[in-house]
């Protein structure tokens, strides 16, 4: 794809759940080949916008575009580019991890010989080669990486993370980025959500802000950061992701003098 072309294209994106508005008027549009950081407080939306636009849910109002194409939850050929890690995870508790890893790349309509040889590669990879647990039985960070697996093993075009770096051991939070900066090298297009902001402004080259009810209140470059540069935004400067982002969600704190 051009890297100068959208991955993602969102206009005027609405979600309610009965009367309760929980993305409200979204308009955003992703560069193909970014590592795009989609932030936001708790409750703002960020999951709900996900499962939008990879059909997990389905939109109130508004139009999603992926790859330059409209795109629904009846769009199963543009899910075959996608790959998705959800917050919840969408594993299947009573399989073995390299079972599951199988049958998400069977899904995909990959060769068998193919699916053995990734299967056993992310397994090597991201140390899940004990085939005694089940899914079950497994930490929440090992599920979390056969999690991660599950969103690449078919080596999509556009990926969508929920929150993927939370419970993983340091080494494999560096593992994964390395994976995820080698994608966009390539001209694919990451599109994550986390609540570590450090962690966002190291990795990501765009980002996006929402506050409650999913409303974009800033998106911007943020390569300059890393440049011990600073984002220009109401009149102040802000050298850091996490000042930027509390001065924009009017995250306030309540000092309690007994702690």
């Amino acid at each position: 794809m051009n890297p100068q072309a959208d991955a993602i294209r969102v206009t005027n994106l609405a979600k309610k759940y009965g009367q309760t508005l929980a993305v409200e008027n979204l308009s955003l549009n992703v560069r193909a080949g970014a590592m795009f950081g989609f932030l936001g407080p708790n409750g703002s939306g960020k999951s709900t916008t996900i499962g939008c636009l990879t059909g997990l849910l389905d939109p109130t109002a508004g139009q999603v575009e992926i790859l330059g194409q409209p795109f629904t939850s009846e769009s199963a050929g543009l899910k075959r580019r996608m790959g998705v890690m959800p917050e919840t995870l969408g594993l299947f508790d009573p399989l073995y991890a390299h079972e599951f890893l199988a049958f998400v790349g069977r899904m995909f309509g990959l060769d068998e010989a193919v699916v053995r040889k990734r299967v056993g590669e992310l397994l090597a990879a991201l140390e899940l080669t004990d085939s005694s647990k089940t899914l079950a039985e497994y930490s929440t960070g090992m599920r979390k990486r056969v999690a991660f697996a599950a969103a690449v093993i078919h080596s999509p075009e556009v990926l969508f993370l929920d929150e993927p770096f939370e419970s993983i051991d340091p080494a494999g939070v560096a593992l994964m980025k390395q994976w995820l900066r080698r994608f966009t090298e390539q001209g694919r297009t990451v599109f994550i959500t986390s609540h570590v902001l450090e962690t966002v402004e190291r990795l990501c080259t765009e980002v996006a802000i929402v506050t409650k009810p999913g409303k974009l209140v800033w998106h911007g470059d943020i390569t300059v950061l890393a440049n011990d540069g600073a984002i220009q935004f109401d009149g102040k400067e802000f050298r850091a992701l996490e000042p930027l982002f509390l001065h924009l969600t009017g995250e306030r704190y309540t000092d309690l003098n007994w702690l």
